[in-house]
């Protein structure tokens, strides 16, 4: 893990990086070491109510600099040429920071960044502006393949713009050495999301391909993978080994593209996926079948949706282990419900947000 400690011009001003120190004035981050002993900390007073057979030591990051795979780049309308491409500033959803630095993606992201924001000016095209809906470009999202080298891009533009063929034109000519594939989307909509329903292939196969372990799995523009590369292998490496030596059926919820329940999947003699995003379950397929796993069935549905059936499928006597991975607002009341119920002899709970982790307990009880 780096200990050098680096700097960022937009520090407390763009909201791609947040941690304690902040919002109490700090000019820059506090060290690495404090910020983990804070985070256990709050982690230890969340779940306090629990009852905690065994605590175990916060695990760093491998990588404290340029760690995700995945970044979403907003283009604003401010300055005097039109147009910005960066993160948000804190608590804004209408300011736009224009990046110079950043030190959560790659060096090599952070140039196509600036080859971007260089195009657009020079056709003249404008930001998005996210009160009066009006410009030309809205989102550049960044999927790197950290153990591959695979790169995708995503721009998410206006019609206006995508008719503007010479510019579209200079732009495949200037990017296609630095993108293993490269889509764009094109959108009139007045939602303020990174993705289009008109998607346009430019170039590659559409999707990039990243391996965590011994696995190899397929990335398409929507699917969800785990954002900090290094620190997934660790989470894999951690879930592999408190599955080792159970046996029969693995249920993996929220299963996205399929990497944990993937990598647990020679522990069990069954794996089934379920997640309610189509393409990522086309991914997981991919995945399994690009990985000779043959014991995995991967269906897209609700997770609560398929725990109300599972009690009557052979499924239910088969199951030893369920493993959860929610999003942010934490798993639903009603899938809490049913998963207790069914009392299989694990449940592995992986979160992205402790709060809603720590809710489960008082959810479950009313």
């Amino acid at each position: 893990m780096q200990s050098t400690v680096l700097t960022c011009k937009h520090w407390g001003v763009c909201g791609g990086c947040r941690c304690d120190g902040q919002s109490d004035g700090h000019p820059a981050p506090l060290p690495y070491a404090d910020q983990l002993a804070s985070k256990e900390s709050w982690v230890r007073a969340l779940l306090q109510p629990y009852t905690i057979e065994e605590w175990r030591p916060i695990i760093p990051s491998p990588e404290m600099w340029y760690y995700r795979n995945k970044m979403e780049l907003a283009f604003g309308e401010f300055g005097p040429d039109g147009m910005v491409l960066g993160l948000r500033e804190t608590g804004r959803f209408d300011r736009i920071v224009d990046l110079e630095t950043c030190l959560l993606m790659s060096p090599e992201a952070q140039e196509i960044t600036n080859r971007i924001r260089s195009w657009a000016k020079k056709h003249g095209l404008k930001g998005y502006h996210r009160r009066a809906h009006h410009g030309d470009l809205r989102y550049l999202v960044l999927r790197e393949g950290k153990n591959t080298g695979e790169r995708m891009g995503i721009l998410i533009v206006t019609k206006i713009a995508f008719d503007k063929t010479a510019a579209m034109l200079e732009l495949t000519a200037l990017l296609q050495p630095l993108f293993s594939t490269f889509l764009i989307g094109v959108t009139d909509s007045l939602g303020d999301v990174a993705r289009a329903p008109d998607m346009h292939l430019r170039w590659g196969p559409g999707y990039i391909q990243d391996k965590l372990g011994a696995l190899t799995f397929r990335i398409s523009p929507y699917s969800f993978f785990q954002t900090n590369t290094r620190g997934a292998e660790k989470l894999y490496s951690l879930l592999q080994q408190w599955a080792t030596g159970i046996g029969g059926a693995l249920l993996d919820l929220y299963c996205g593209s399929g990497g944990i329940g993937l990598s647990m999947a020679a522990t069990f003699d069954r794996l089934v996926g379920i997640d309610s995003n189509p393409d990522a379950i086309q991914d997981a397929k991919f995945n399994a079948e690009l990985n000779g796993l043959g014991n995995t069935e991967f269906v897209a549905t609700d997770a609560e949706q398929f725990l109300k059936i599972l009690p009557a499928s052979k499924l239910s006597v088969q199951l030893a282990t369920v493993v959860v991975d929610p999003p942010r607002p934490g798993l639903h009341p009603k899938a809490m419900h049913a998963l207790l119920e069914l009392n299989p002899t694990r449940i592995g709970y992986v979160s992205c947000n402790p709060e809603s982790l720590a809710l489960a307990r008082t959810t479950y009880r009313a």
